[in-house]
């Protein structure tokens, strides 16, 4: 094994697990004894040993450790290789080249090294077969660095499995599309004014632990949750056995790796589509829960309400299904982190970078609005920052609402939603419509601007108490460089009558992308 793919290794655990951590591990392990130079060639055992102390450590299967470490390798790759990439190419000519420029390159400058072989045949701009063949079956280590290389060049890249040497198969052939309709939308250069490291693996979307307790849940909700969690969950008992043995179970053709972790509402799973090799989330309602009605029908009403949207903005839903008569919603895998999180790794964000979380939101609000949804719970925990492109996305669509439907889930003692981020109109129970999203969105962005939560209380009454009576503070007032035309926009967002409110989410983006240009001239 090339040394510097150790070296590069140790610094993805270091970066992943932190120094201090990963420097117990290696000393626990025995491992701490070595030191590995770029310019040699190791034995893969040493690789190998490094791979399953990292796993064992972050407690994610080997597989997904490899793919992880794919993906961080790809930018160093590309840094070290630079001579021989031209300017003009992306993730599709990197690939096609790598065995004539990169590969052979390696092969020259240390005929020890034995790097995997690559047969790459363009079938057109947006489409490419891969053979990929090794005696080492890293083929999620290939894997990783095309989804890296393609998050570096903010493209989307499918990836098509049409064989796979851990399947028995001679060789690994995979088809590669890029999907321009699906290609990220270009980010603000925030490089000099803020330190981004969102990466951690064991961040993802669907935290199970934010589906019970605190002040969004009915108090029948609690109860249920508190009674699952109490009575560990045969979750294999359920789900369909597992398509390779060291993985946790299957769901249809998804490969199940272990649970992300478990609430009283349901659990989250980390799988792999056997189809294309995606690492996806899979929300599987408990089975307890599923025999209440109430929560089952909100569970649907998030199945239905997804699988409508289509934006860049709004987590992607992948698939839907039942398996043991549990129904599941297959999501894509987000790395990175809630805008809570966020927020308070950097304890303040510049005016440019809120306003463009604020557009991000508006666009992924408006396609939610257009399949005549309302979400009704929008707060920091339910806006996600991806890691690789700071790309915001809308998720949790548990107490999604049609605008048709008479149907109210609040009743006598009883809401849903979240206080201190709520409609006053939603909280007292009323009908609501889009604008009470609009109302959520303006505690957020007031939130991000000034610290301070408008209408946060010690207790619930007084926070209701305040929904309906208090105005806040002038953002302006608490944090001067706030731009006046987006205080003013925040301060109409938070207007107690809807119809005092912006009316849709076009005046709203309209707004703020003025806002946005007056800042930049």
């Amino acid at each position: 094994m090339h040394g510097l793919i150790l070296v590069q290794l140790q610094k993805f655990a270091q970066q992943t697990l932190g120094p201090e951590e990963w420097r117990r591990a290696l000393s626990k392990s025995g491992l701490d004894r070595t030191t590995f130079s770029a310019g040699l060639v190791y034995e893969d055992r040493q690789a190998l040993e490094l791979i399953v102390l990292a796993a064992e450590t972050l407690n994610v299967p080997v597989d997904e450790v490899v793919e992880m470490f794919g993906r961080f390798i790809s930018t160093e790759l590309l840094r070290l290789y630079h001579r021989v990439i031209k300017p003009q190419w992306r993730t599709l000519d990197i690939i096609e080249n790598t065995e004539t420029f990169i590969h052979s390159a390696v092969r020259v400058g240390n005929p020890g090294a034995v790097p995997p072989v690559l047969d790459a045949i363009r079938l057109s701009e947006n489409e490419l077969q891969l053979l990929y063949s090794s005696d080492r079956k890293l083929c999620k280590l290939a894997i990783g660095i095309i989804k890296g290389l393609a998050d570096h060049f903010h493209e989307v890249i499918e990836i098509y499995k049409d064989s796979c040497m851990l399947h028995g198969d001679p060789f690994c052939t995979f088809r590669l599309v890029r999907n321009l309709a699906k290609q990220d939308t270009k980010k603000l250069d925030v490089r000099n004014t803020i330190q981004f490291g969102l990466d951690s693996p064991l961040t993802v979307q669907g935290d199970p632990s934010s589906w019970e307790g605190g002040t969004n849940k009915t108090l029948a909700d609690k109860t249920l949750a508190e009674r699952s969690k109490g009575e560990p969950t045969r979750w294999d008992s359920y789900l369909s056995p597992a398509i390779i043995e060291s993985d946790f179970a299957s769901i249809g053709p998804y490969r199940v790796l272990g649970q992300h972790g478990e609430g009283g509402m349901g659990c989250v799973f980390r799988a792999i589509d056997t189809r294309n090799e995606q690492t996806v989330a899979i929300k599987v309602l408990h089975p307890k829960v599923s025999k209440e009605a109430t929560s089952k029908k909100r569970f649907l009403r998030e199945l239905l309400a997804l699988q409508q949207i289509r934006s860049p903005h709004v987590v992607e839903v992948r698939d839907v299904g039942e398996v043991g008569q549990l129904p599941y919603l297959v999501m894509e895998f987000l790395r990175g982190t809630n805008l809570q999180m966020y927020r308070e790794r950097f304890q303040s964000l510049p005016a440019h970078e809120i306003l463009r979380i604020a557009i991000e939101t508006v666009d992924g609000l408006s396609a939610v609005h257009r399949c005549g949804l309302i979400h009704r719970d929008i707060k920091p925990e339910n806006l996600w920052v991806e890691s690789s492109t700071l790309n915001v996305k809308i998720i949790d669509f548990g107490l999604a609402h049609a605008v048709s439907d008479e149907m109210r889930l609040t009743r006598t003692g009883t809401f849903i939603g979240t206080p201190s981020f709520m409609a006053p109109e939603q909280a007292s129970g009323g009908s609501i419509d889009p604008r009470a999203d609009f109302f959520s969105l303006g505690c957020v962005l007031y939130d991000l601007s000034t610290g301070q939560r408008p209408f946060d209380r010690p207790n619930i009454l007084s926070t209701l108490s305040a929904l309906a009576n208090h105005t806040p503070e002038n953002p302006h007032v608490l944090w001067p460089d706030c731009p006046v035309g987006f205080s003013e926009l925040i301060m109409q967002m938070l207007e107690k009558a809807p119809e005092n409110r912006p009316q849709d989410c076009q005046e709203i983006s309209e707004k703020l992308k003025q806002i946005m240009d007056r800042l930049s001239t």
